[in-house]
C-alpha cells in the first residue's frame, strides 16, 4: 500500500503549534507523531513542516526546550521594534525577554520599512559572542504600529535635476526614527521649513531613500496645543470614545444614587450600602483636579485612631466586559499631558458621577481601619456605601491650615480663596489635626525607601491665554502630599492584604529588591498577577486600589475583591475563576497595564520636552545652568534648571582637553574632568539650538563650565 504524500496526511500549522504550546515536556519526531497518532514513516515530512513552521514563526513562543533531537531548524523568535539607524536597520527588544536587545538587519520582504511599535517574526543569526548584540531578519509583520507619523520639513539641501518632480525631505518627530524620508512636493506646495505635516511611510525598494506620501498639513511646531498632540501622535492612544461607551457612561450617569432604588431594585445591593453621609470625609487634591478618587476622615480612638478612606465605585458605572470596560481596559489609565487630559472614562463619568465632589451624594466602596497609636491596623472591613463629601480641599489649603494657629483666625482665612475659606470653616475643628496625627502614625510604622509612592516630580508648566508656554517650576512638594499619600499607602496595603487572604484572582503591585549588581533607582514597581513583594514600600503585599477613575489596575482590584464579599443583586454568583479572571488572562492584562503606564509616562515626558523646547527658543545663545544626572560613552546626560526637563550633552560638543588642535591654551575652556562628572554636578551649557517638533536643544559647554 503506498505511504502517499506525508505532509498532507499530518495536521496543519495550526494544530501543530497548538500542540507544542500546550505543554514544556521536550519531545521528539517520534514523541510527536506518537501523541498525535500518527505513523513513524512521516518523520522526514514532519521534520520539514516544523522547518516551514519555524520560518513562519509558528514556533518562536515554544517553551524553551520543547523539541529535542531536531537539528538545522531556523531560531525564530517575537520581536519588538525600539528604534531605528540612519541606515534603516533597526533596534528590537525580544517580546519574552525584554532585557535581549537585537539589531535587525534588513526591511520587510515586501520592502516596507519597520517602525518603533512593530512587532515581527525574526529569524536570528548564530551568535558571534555572548557579549555582541544579536542579528535578525525580520520575516513577518505580527502587529504593526500606525503608518501615518508626524514629521517636519527639512531644509532643502539638494537641487532636483530637470525633469525629475520636486521633493521634500521629512524629518520624522519621533525621535527613535534616526532617518530622513522623502516625500513628493505638489508644483504649488509653499510648506515652509519646520512645518509639521502627516506622512504615510510607503515601501521601498532596497537600498533607496525611505519614502512617504503627505496626508495632512499639521501646523508650525510651536503652535500652541501641538506639543500635546505630538506626542499622542508619537504614542498612539485612543483620543475619543466610542459612541456606544458614551451612551452607556450617560445612562449610567443618570441612575439616582439611593441606598434603595425603587425604579431599579437590580442595581442595589445585598447587603444593603452603609451610610456613611454623617461622617464629614473630604477630599484633597491637586487644584487643576476634576476627578476626585478618593475621600478621607479620621478620629481620635482610645488606643489609636478610626480610619474611613472611601473610594469612588466605579465598579457600579462600569459592567466587565461591557463597551465601556473594554475601552477603559484599552486606555489603561488616565493621560495627563500638560494641558491636555485623556481621560480613561467618559467625562460623564470621570468628571462627573464617579467624581466625590462635595455636597453630592455618591456611591463608593470603603476601607474603614483601626489603627494603633504607632500606627499598625489592628482590625479592618470592606465596603459598599454612600458618601457625601464635606469639602474639595487642595494640597495648598491644607498646608496652610495645618502651618497655621487652629482655630483658623480671619487673617489666616483671608489668604485663601474664599471656596477653600469656607470649606474649612465648614469643617469640625479637630478633623485636619487629627488626619495630620494618624498620617504620622502610619509614616512612623513604614519602611518606605525608594519606590513607587506616587510621588510625581516633572514640573508644572504655566500657559498665558494664547495657550503657550510661559514658565516652568518645580513641582511643589508638601506635608499634606504626605498625609494624603499615607493613607491611600495603607488603603491600598489593606486591599493587597485581603486580595491574598481571599486568595481573590487580582492584579498586585510588586517592587523587585536590587541585587548587588543593580541600583534600585533602575527597577520600576509593575503590575503582576501574582503576588509579590513591593521593595519600595517595604510591603509583602501592595496593589493599586484607591483610583478607579483614573487607573483601571484599580477597577479590577475593586471588581476581584467585592466578588468574594458582596456582590450586587441580579448579577451572577462569582465564579471560582471567570474568563477575565483566569491566571492566563491576568498575566496578559498585567502586561497591557504595564505597557499603557510607561506609554503614559513616556508621551508626558515628550510633551514636557516639546513645550520646553518652545520655550527655551528666546534663550538660544545664552547660558543655562544644569546638573548632571548621568553619563554614557556618547556624552552626559543633563537635567536644565530652567525648566526641570532631561538634555544630553555630547562628547563631541565637548573641548578638546589635548590641545592637539589649539595653540591657544590660555583661551581654551575648562572642562570639569570625568571624575568630577559625577551625578548632581551642576555645570554651565549653552544652548545653540532649540528644535519644538522632536522636542529636543542643542547644548555646548560654556567657558568656566564650574
Amino acid at each position: 500500500m503506498p505511504k502517499g504524500n506525508g505532509a498532507s496526511a499530518l495536521p496543519g500549522h495550526d494544530v501543530l503549534r497548538s500542540f507544542l504550546e500546550s505543554d514544556s515536556t521536550p519531545l521528539g519526531p517520534t514523541d510527536i507523531l506518537r501523541a498525535l497518532g500518527l505513523p513513524p514513516h512521516l518523520k522526514a515530512a514532519l521534520r520539514t513542516t516544523l522547518h516551514d513552521m519555524a520560518l513562519a514563526g509558528d514556533l518562536a513562543r515554544l517553551p524553551a526546550g520543547r523539541l529535542k533531537a531536531i537539528s538545522g531548524l531556523p531560531e525564530t523568535a517575537y520581536a519588538k521594534v525600539t528604534r531605528l539607524r540612519p541606515d534603516g536597520h533597526a533596534y528590537a527588544q525580544l517580546v519574552e525577554d525584554p532585557n535581549a536587545s537585537l539589531l535587525l538587519v534588513a526591511t520587510l520582504p515586501d520592502g516596507s520599512l519597520l517602525l518603533p511599535d512593530d512587532v515581527v517574526v525574526a529569524r536570528l543569526r548564530p551568535r558571534t559572542s555572548l557579549r555582541a548584540r544579536r542579528e535578525g531578519r525580520p520575516l513577518r509583520l505580527v502587529s504593526a504600529a500606525p503608518r501615518r507619523i508626524p514629521a517636519s520639513i527639512a531644509p532643502s539641501e539638494r537641487t532636483e535635476p530637470t525633469g525629475f518632480p520636486p521633493t521634500l525631505s521629512l524629518i520624522p518627530c519621533d525621535r527613535r526614527l534616526d532617518l530622513t524620508l522623502t516625500a513628493p512636493a505638489s508644483s504649488d506646495d509653499t510648506l515652509e521649513t519646520g512645518t509639521v505635516v502627516l506622512a504615510e511611510v510607503q515601501p521601498s525598494s532596497p537600498g533607496t531613500a525611505p519614502l512617504a506620501h503627505i496626508c495632512a498639513h499639521l501646523g508650525a511646531a510651536d503652535a500652541p496645543g501641538m506639543a500635546a498632540q505630538l506626542s499622542i501622535l508619537t504614542h498612539p492612544m485612543p483620543t475619543a470614545f466610542s459612541a456606544v461607551a458614551e451612551e452607556q457612561a450617560c445612562l449610567a450617569a443618570a441612575e439616582p444614587v439611593v441606598l434603595t432604588n425603587p425604579t431599579n431594585p437590580n442595581r442595589t445591593n445585598t447587603p444593603p450600602r452603609k451610610d456613611l453621609r454623617h461622617l464629614p470625609l473630604i477630599t484633597i487634591d491637586d487644584v487643576t483636579a476634576q476627578d476626585f478618587d478618593d475621600a478621607i476622615w479620621a478620629e481620635r480612638t482610645q488606643d489609636g485612631f478610626h480610619l474611613v478612606i472611601a473610594i469612588a465605585d466605579v465598579a457600579h458605572y462600569v459592567p466587565e466586559g461591557s463597551p465601556l470596560d473594554l475601552e477603559a481596559r484599552e486606555r489603561g489609565n488616565s493621560v495627563y499631558l500638560p494641558g491636555h487630559t485623556l481621560p480613561m472614562l467618559p467625562p460623564s463619568l470621570s468628571a462627573g458621577a464617579c467624581s466625590l465632589k462635595p455636597n453630592e451624594d455618591r456611591f463608593c466602596v470603603f476601607v474603614e481601619l483601626t489603627l494603633s497609636s504607632d500606627g499598625r491596623i489592628l482590625s479592618g472591613t470592606l465596603g459598599r456605601g454612600i458618601l457625601r463629601s464635606a469639602a474639595r480641599l487642595t494640597y495648598q489649603t491644607v498646608q496652610t491650615a495645618l502651618d497655621a494657629s487652629l482655630p483658623l483666625n480671619e487673617s489666616d482665612l483671608g489668604s485663601l480663596p474664599a471656596d477653600q475659606a469656607d470649606a474649612l470653616k465648614a469643617l469640625p475643628a479637630d478633623l485636619l489635626p487629627t488626619l495630620q496625627a494618624a498620617a504620622i502614625a502610619l509614616q512612623t510604622s513604614a519602611t518606605t525607601r525608594e519606590g513607587d509612592t506616587g510621588t510625581e516630580t516633572e514640573p508644572v508648566v504655566t500657559f498665558d491665554d494664547a495657550g503657550n508656554p510661559t514658565a516652568f517650576t518645580p513641582r511643589q512638594r508638601l506635608p499634606a502630599h504626605d498625609l494624603v499619600a499615607s493613607f491611600m499607602i495603607v488603603a491600598n496595603r489593606f486591599a493587597a492584604e485581603e486580595l491574598h487572604r481571599r486568595r481573590a484572582p487580582g492584579v498586585y503591585r510588586t517592587h523587585p529588591a536590587p541585587t548587588n549588581t543593580e541600583p534600585s533607582g533602575r527597577l520600576m514597581a509593575r503590575y503582576s498577577a501574582s503576588p509579590g513583594q513591593h521593595y519600595g514600600l517595604g510591603l509583602d503585599y501592595y496593589s493599586h486600589f484607591t483610583s478607579p477613575i483614573r487607573r483601571y489596575a484599580d477597577l479590577v482590584t475593586h471588581r476581584a475583591l467585592l466578588a468574594t464579599g458582596v456582590p450586587a443583586i441580579g448579577s451572577p454568583p462569582p465564579q471560582p475563576e471567570s474568563e477575565h479572571a483566569s491566571r492566563p488572562a491576568l498575566h496578559a492584562l498585567a502586561e497591557h497595564l504595564h505597557f499603557t503606564e510607561r506609554r503614559a509616562a513616556s508621551a508626558t515626558q515628550a510633551c514636557l520636552n516639546r513645550l520646553a523646547a518652545v520655550f527655551l527658543r528666546s534663550f538660544t545663545g545664552q547660558t543655562l545652568q544644569a546638573t548632571v544626572t548621568g553619563t554614557t560613552r556618547s556624552g552626559i546626560a543633563l537635567t536644565l534648571t530652567k525648566t526641570g526637563t532631561p538634555s544630553f550633552l555630547f562628547r563631541s560638543a565637548l573641548p578638546d582637553d589635548s590641545g592637539m588642535y589649539d595653540d591657544s591654551h590660555h583661551a581654551r575652556t575648562r572642562m570639569p574632568s570625568e571624575a568630577m562628572l559625577r551625578a548632581g554636578t551642576v555645570l554651565s551649557v549653552v544652548l545653540t539650538t532649540t528644535n519644538p517638533a522632536q522636542g529636543t536643544v542643542g547644548l555646548a559647554i560654556a567657558p568656566n563650565a564650574r
